[in-house]
């Protein structure tokens, strides 16, 4: 078992990480130097492409405020207020996120929120998104003047600090054990008893199984020629890595429907969106169903039809892949020429 304070509490709890930046930055902990508190927001504001605009002589006092509340409408993770003699307080505002990603509306409510709480001027605050886990994989939303820190961002704006307190330096091992996982999980995946052996992961240290699989798509991806067209997020009930080409509006007897392609774990699925205001009746599409069979079918002889279900969602013929057995350039290699010779067919019916 890992003896790491993070691994044992839960690297996934974004409160770990808020805990530790807090204390290394707050002026309240003064086992770390004021010089180390400056490096590291030097580092950070230098990560932002605005470099420090303030000298280390002109700090009063570096006050930390986890899940700072703006009245009952929204918390953020950790604000870093940095109070100077002469001059206006600075404000580091940062969300953390691990295993998954703000929405869009979040973060801009957030900044609004923001100066509207503090009143104070725009060029005094900077906003970052911290990703350390496998959201640093997934798609990104629209970022509404937050800075970006992916895990990689993350160590270096973190590591090589003069601490020598063990909760620095279990909590810099954590990171980098995580960005490990990420680059070395096709690794972890050859030796594995079987990719459905959920102990095996958990017992190196892998999150399952969404982490997990955002991880395996991020790999996945890169074997496609179409490696900038996919995109990594959580569905309802699974994972997914969207193809984001593929999005085919069409009108089937009188009603709109939206074709689209994903993987839902080791499943590469054809879908259909019906619209739920002039909605496709359930028989017309399982007529639907049986056509799009055919078509696949004839194109590349593979894959198999679904489940008659019905609802808003809908999968109509998917192929079945072993992450675990074949090579991921074979899989992608299958998957690009699936894409090569369907859609367009699709867009004839």
């Amino acid at each position: 078992m890992n003896n790491n304070f993070v691994s044992l509490i839960g690297y996934q709890l974004e409160k770990i990480h808020t805990g530790v930046i807090r204390w290394m930055l707050d002026s309240k902990n003064t086992n770390v130097s004021v010089e180390t508190k400056y490096k590291i927001l030097r580092r950070m504001f230098n990560m932002t492409k605005n470099p420090i605009n303030f000298q280390i002589h002109e700090i009063s006092a570096i006050s930390c405020f986890p899940e700072y509340s703006f009245g009952r409408k929204r918390k953020i993770d950790l604000v870093v207020k940095i109070d100077l003699f002469q001059k206006p307080a600075k404000y580091i505002v940062i969300e953390m996120k691990v295993d998954s990603l703000p929405y869009s509306a979040q973060l801009e409510g957030t900044k609004n929120d923001f100066f509207e709480s503090t009143h104070c001027q725009p060029e005094d605050a900077t906003f970052i998104l911290m990703l350390f886990g496998s959201s640093q994989v997934c798609e990104v939303p629209e970022l509404h003047q937050f800075h970006l820190f992916r895990l990689f961002e993350i160590i270096e704006v973190f590591n090589g600090l003069p601490i020598e307190d063990v909760i620095y330096k279990q909590w810099i091992d954590s990171l980098f054990e995580e960005e490990n996982r990420r680059i070395d999980i096709l690794a972890d995946l050859d030796v594995a008893p079987d990719i459905w052996n959920m102990e095996y992961w958990k017992d190196k240290g892998y999150r399952t199984p969404f982490p997990l699989f955002y991880y395996l798509y991020d790999h996945l991806k890169m074997k496609s020629k179409r490696s900038k067209e996919w995109e990594i997020y959580s569905g309802q009930n699974n994972p997914v890595m969207n193809w984001t080409n593929g999005a085919l509006h069409k009108d089937i007897l009188g009603h709109p429907v939206k074709f689209y392609w994903e993987f839902n774990y080791d499943e590469f699925v054809l879908k259909v969106r019906l619209n739920e205001d002039n909605k496709l009746p359930q028989d017309q599409l399982n007529w639907l169903r049986e056509e799009i069979a055919k078509i696949c079918f004839e194109e590349v002889q593979s894959g198999k039809r679904t489940k008659k279900t019905y609802g808003k969602f809908n999968s109509i013929y998917k192929w079945k892949f072993d992450f675990h057995k074949q090579p991921f350039e074979a899989i992608m290699k299958k998957v690009d020429r699936i894409l090569d010779k369907i859609p367009p067919v699709l867009s004839s019916i």
